[in-house]
């Protein structure tokens, strides 16, 4: 009777003990954490379940870190992977536990804008502290060779877009899924384009929607009065392309000694196109460039809010010149 007894107690206090154990466990995971905003956990390669435990716990995340421990020591059999992890007040540690094991990762993002130059993609890939960049792999014979790029000039050959990143995903990564989605966008648009144009390649239309990207929001009558220019052998006098042959040394406005400039960019000195796009193109340029707008209008002035005044002839073109730029 007395042995009968004390198994009874014993099994009841370990059931107890067990009961307790689950209960504090559950609590403990299904817990919120303790945060008031998102943070961002790095778990760096070779770290194990237990450490991370110690992380959140020191930062006091989460609560029971013993308890955790255990938990994961007898339920959990997975691996985790390294990278960086988005915890927001919302997660638990069972919430945690899903993310880390299935490599849930945050994904930081880098925007390359319409209009950006070669140097400007480069110079900011390297500025980001999240992206790792090799320096000898972002020289133009390496990105050109590695790219197998057919032309001179590497710019405009990157499509304008935002790019989702892991920490530690190289410069190259970016430029290379930027290539490639140029690459079909041009392939896309090519076959789509109107008859009649004065284009032999795709890279010329390429390069003449770099100049409407710069130049306004009307890129429809803007590629218009492009392809009307070229096809009768006008020059086609785009500011855009003095500003891009100056580079640093332009100073926000253009001089009349700039106008005159032998530039094989000034598009005021040279007939024809310039040898390469100027900046990056969007698909609305390239659309234009391919698309454009029918009409006689071979002039356009700024009219200073963004849109221009577009004219046939020089007559009226200067009248505009002269009401929108020289009487303000």
């Amino acid at each position: 009777m007395f042995f009968n007894n004390t198994f009874f107690l014993k099994t009841s206090l370990a059931v107890s003990l067990l009961l307790s154990f689950g209960i504090t466990t559950l609590v403990v995971l299904l817990k919120p954490l303790e945060l008031d905003k998102p943070l961002i956990l790095e778990i760096n390669k070779g770290k194990g379940l237990n450490q991370v435990i110690e992380v959140l716990s020191d930062k006091r995340i989460i609560k029971g870190p013993l308890i955790l421990k255990t938990y994961s020591r007898i339920f959990f059999k997975g691996d985790i992977y390294a990278g960086e992890y988005l915890l927001s007040p919302d997660l638990n540690f069972k919430k945690i536990l899903k993310k880390i094991s299935i490599g849930d990762i945050y994904y930081r993002q880098i925007r390359l804008k319409e209009g950006s130059t070669i140097k400007e993609i480069l110079n900011l890939l390297k500025k980001n502290p999240y992206l790792s960049c090799n320096e000898e792999q972002l020289n133009q014979k390496s990105i050109t060779d590695d790219l197998d790029i057919p032309y001179l000039y590497l710019e405009g050959l990157f499509h304008p877009d935002t790019y989702n990143f892991k920490k530690g995903d190289s410069c190259f990564s970016i430029l290379q899924r930027s290539n490639t989605n140029h690459n079909l966008l041009v392939e896309e648009l090519w076959e789509s384009k109107k008859t009649g144009l004065p284009y032999e390649n795709p890279y010329e239309a390429l390069i003449l929607a770099s100049l409407i990207e710069k130049e306004g929001i009307e890129k429809k009558q803007i590629a218009g009065v492009f392809i009307r220019r070229l096809h009768l052998k006008m020059k086609l006098q785009s500011d855009p392309t003095i500003i891009f042959a100056l580079g640093d040394n332009y100073r926000g406005d253009i001089k009349r000694s700039h106008i005159k400039m032998k530039h094989p960019y000034n598009t005021y000195y040279i007939k024809g196109l310039p040898p390469s796009p100027i900046g990056l193109v969007s698909r609305s340029s390239l659309e234009a460039a391919l698309n454009p707008k029918e009409g006689s209008f071979l002039y356009f002035v700024s009219k200073g809010d963004g849109t221009h005044f577009f004219s046939s002839t020089l007559e009226e073109h200067n009248r505009a010149v002269q009401k929108y730029q020289l009487d303000k």
